[in-house]
This record gives structure tokens, sequence and C-alpha cells, in this order.
């Protein structure tokens, strides 16, 4: 993945948080079960930069 804002490589990444990271659709009640998608994170060598990117994005 190119870097958005140098142009570099950008290198994947493990985020670790508690329990783990991921997106997950908004549902209108609490008896709807929400998407879920894991994110992936890339970060930029040269500058820094970091993005995320959800692995199952179609859900969204």
């Amino acid at each position: 993945m190119e870097c958005m804002k140098c142009g570099n490589e950008m290198t994947k990444a493990n985020f670790f948080t508690f329990g783990g990271m991921s997106l997950e659709t908004k549902t209108n009640s609490i008896f709807e079960t929400p998407e879920r998608s894991s994110v992936e994170v890339y970060v930029c060598n040269k500058c820094g930069y970091v993005e995320l990117k959800a692995t199952d994005f179609k859900k969204f």
C-alpha cells in the first residue's frame, strides 16, 4: 500500500488493544446483530502516517 502523504511504501503492522480492534455496523435495536469487520493497520516508515483498512468492507 502506498502512503497517501509521501508516496512511500507502507508496512503492515499490528495494533494492540484490549479485546482486539474491529468495526461494526450501527443497529436500530438491541435485537439486531451488527455486521463486523476486523481492521488492518499500515504504517509509513518514512513519515509515520498510519492508515486503517476494514478487511470486510463490503459489509458496510
